[in-house]
């Protein structure tokens, strides 16, 4: 599966919960956050951040646990990453 550069949610407000299909990311990828929504960033289980409305660009510094799994691969920068992303609809 190729690495998402972008990650959102664009469905109507009668989905509650969202999983985005793609689970390779880099460190460099987008996530866009609409008004209504509320994005849970997962990793191996764990819940790692929870994002608010708004665009983001996944960075090692703003995802802690993903920079230290990155660290120890001893990847480049734009190293990609498998997790996953569920937009939750805040007006359903």
């Amino acid at each position: 599966m190729a690495v998402a550069e972008l990650i959102k949610h664009e469905g109507n407000n009668n989905v509650f919960i969202w999983k985005h299909p793609s689970e390779d990311f880099n460190s460099m990828t987008q996530l866009i956050v609409h008004e209504s929504q509320e994005a849970i960033f997962m990793m191996n289980g764990q819940v790692l951040d929870i994002f608010g409305p708004g665009r983001y660009t996944l960075e090692t510094q703003n995802i802690p646990m993903v920079g230290g799994i990155l660290k120890s691969l001893v990847r480049g920068k734009d190293s990609p990453f498998h997790a996953e992303v569920y937009f939750v609809n805040k007006t359903a």
